[in-house]
């Protein structure tokens, strides 16, 4: 880990008008202005080159080492964060498919690093965060903090994702809690 913890806030979708770069940008910006002893930088997944992942080698047995620039450069961001947040909707009761992929490409780059989540839908993405949880233990990442839902119902007005105090603060309380285990 290096003195300041670095954390990256993982926008997991990749759609048009998506929400995830707000929801990631808005805790980044949050975090930012609370005054925690960290680095919170968003990865944005539609800015990044990964293509599908097809090698015949498990991730776990590359080592951090792969041949394929794209996977190359995505270990060599993902490696250098101390732990994450990752923002997730939730498609059709799960994870979105770009975001398990982005994941599922690396191995070494996860374990062992604290996550927290903040994931939306009409029940706060429970089931992808459900789903999220099994593969993060399955990866050796460390589960930090309460996951931070928020219901479609309670802040997306017209569709327009609108965070009170509660969601600001239940941010921070994630944001320390991913810092301290870092």
């Amino acid at each position: 880990m290096t003195s300041t913890p670095r954390i990256g806030i993982l926008a997991g979708t990749v759609r048009e008008g998506r929400n995830s770069i707000k929801i990631a940008d808005w805790a980044q910006q949050t975090l930012a202005a609370a005054g925690i002893d960290a680095t919170f930088e968003v990865i944005d997944l539609a800015a990044q080159e990964l293509g599908k992942f097809t090698s015949a080698t498990p991730p776990r047995m590359h080592q951090g080492a792969y041949e394929e620039p794209e996977l190359a450069a995505w270990s060599e961001k993902i490696a250098g964060f101390d732990g994450f947040i990752f923002a997730t909707g939730e498609y059709n009761g799960s994870v979105p498919g770009v975001m398990k992929n982005a994941v599922d490409s690396l191995f070494v780059e996860w374990t062992e690093k604290p996550v927290g989540f903040i994931g939306w839908g009409s029940t706060g993405a429970s089931s992808a965060l459900e789903h999220w949880h099994t593969v993060i233990t399955f990866l050796g990442m460390k589960l930090t903090g309460e996951d931070l839902k928020l219901p479609f119902a309670e802040v997306f007005p017209d569709f327009q994702f609108t965070p009170g105090d509660a969601q600001n603060a239940a941010v921070v309380e994630l944001g320390k809690a991913v810092a301290a285990a870092a």
